[in-house]
């Protein structure tokens, strides 16, 4: 049966001489894998730039329940980027999200609020309107929310850390830390570089308390030295 739903790309692997494995978050089916044939060929009906991560995508797909891999029929682009691709600030943020994204989307089922603040935070992070320099620990603080294990407060947040053996609780400030998770993306919070390192560490360890197999970030490297 064909269906029609938007989709935001988390990631891709090539398959066979010209064929791609691409895994889409989409509004109606939640974490679903297509398999897109003779994609890397010159006549590909949809070339590859469609499926880089976070694009954000109009679908028409041939979807069955309880079946591994499904298909598209089609695929449209209907917000391009301007700024994630082309700036390395930007893109970086965006690899890293992807990177996470790609460890704690599993739900095989529509969930309409979850795709609607994805697709809405991409958008805001593309226009890069105020300052972007912490949307990444803001973005993932929101997350932690539609995940099922967001703490609430930013002392239980602590409390947890510190419970578990976390290294590195000392160097979080609690009133700076709310103030960050208190405000918009964009906003200026009077955070340094320092305290915004020792935030994404803190987050990254709480993901990995409450996430089975949450495991190394490849890309965090390459955020933290662009961000430095």
């Amino acid at each position: 049966m064909l269906n029609k739903t938007k989709g935001i790309v988390i990631n891709y692997l090539k398959y066979r001489e010209s064929s791609l494995l691409v895994t889409i978050y989409t509004a109606e089916f939640g974490i679903s894998s297509y398999l897109e044939n003779g994609v890397r060929s010159a006549k590909a009906k949809h070339k590859i730039a469609l499926f880089q991560p976070l694009t954000l995508l109009e679908l028409e797909v041939y979807h069955k329940p309880g079946k591994g891999l499904h298909r598209i029929s089609e695929a449209k682009c209907y917000y391009p980027y301007r700024k994630i691709p082309f700036d390395i600030t930007y893109s970086s943020i965006a690899l890293f999200l992807t990177e996470v994204l790609g460890k704690v989307l599993r739900e095989e089922e529509a969930n309409p609020v979850l795709f609607d603040f994805l697709e809405e935070s991409f958008q805001i992070l593309d226009q890069g309107v105020g300052s972007m320099e912490n949307f990444h620990l803001q973005f993932l603080w929101k997350l932690s929310e539609f995940l099922g294990f967001h703490a609430g407060r930013v002392q239980e947040f602590v409390d947890q850390l510190r419970e578990a053996g976390v290294p590195g609780i000392s160097d979080l400030d609690p009133q700076a830390v709310q103030a960050l998770f208190d405000s918009d993306y964009g906003q200026v919070v009077g955070i340094n570089r320092v305290q915004r390192a020792a935030i994404l560490r803190a987050l990254i360890y709480y993901y990995g308390l409450h996430m089975e197999s949450f495991g190394d970030l490849r890309s965090l490297q390459v955020l933290q030295e662009v961000m430095s």
